[in-house]
């Protein structure tokens, strides 16, 4: 099992931001959990949210500045990093999984990650159309499919046709466990047996996914050390 900081390691550091990004290294984790986002001149920088709310408390969108302006902006000293700035201080070998908030940034993100990385990426996305689409144009790389409550209504059958083919993982909430304990296990354990790899976010308990340790793969957490 990998252990993946969440956006870092946000009980202790402003999520994604390069302190909180870098530290679950230095703590001993597998990688970390991000997320790609274009500024209005299409450089991909590390921020969850769409806007700069509740990273400095300033309700503008990152899709509306420029690189530059939005460097302007800083939350406890520490602005927004690009996606280039964190790749190159990042140790090499360890586990990037980047999740893709936007359809425009997957290309860039996808030839920035690989040229400059040296080590394991996956790739997820909640945009489903968007994995899919990747994973056919870029059958070298790892490809995860992100699954929330917006995706409770799809069947079973719908779920299992996403990993016909060239699917590295499946990322599903650990919230699942408990709304839908039955049926969560029933998924996970058919993708196991098509050997797709299962990662759970986001874990803060050890408790939280004693039922299905044997079958995780990957755990996101905002706290590395509490699994390490």
């Amino acid at each position: 099992m990998k252990i993946l900081g969440h956006r870092g390691i946000p009980v202790l550091y402003k999520e994604n931001t390069l302190p909180s990004l870098l530290e679950p290294f230095y703590l001993g984790a597998d990688g970390i959990e991000t997320d790609v986002r274009l500024t209005k001149d299409n450089v991909p920088v590390l921020i969850h949210d769409d806007s700069l709310m509740n990273f400095c408390g300033v309700d503008v969108k990152v899709r509306d500045l420029s690189l530059a302006e939005l460097k302007r902006y800083k939350s406890n000293g520490e602005s927004v990093p690009t996606l280039e700035e964190f790749l190159k201080l990042a140790p090499k070998g360890k586990c990037l999984n980047i999740e893709i908030k936007e359809y425009e940034a997957a290309e860039l993100a996808i030839s920035m990650c690989t040229t400059l990385y040296d080590g394991g990426l996956i790739f997820s996305s909640f945009n489903h159309s968007l994995i899919s689409e990747l994973k056919v144009n870029y059958t070298s790389l790892r490809f995860g499919y992100l699954f929330d409550e917006g995706h409770a209504k799809l069947s079973d059958e719908e779920i299992f046709s996403l990993f016909e083919q060239n699917t590295y993982s499946a990322h599903l909430p650990v919230v699942g466990l408990s709304y839908f304990p039955e049926r969560f296990l029933k998924i996970i354990k058919e993708l196991k047996r098509r050997n797709v790899k299962i990662v759970v976010w986001t874990v803060n308990d050890r408790k939280d996914i004693e039922k299905i340790w044997g079958y995780v793969d990957y755990i996101i957490t905002d706290d590395v050390r509490l699994f390490l």
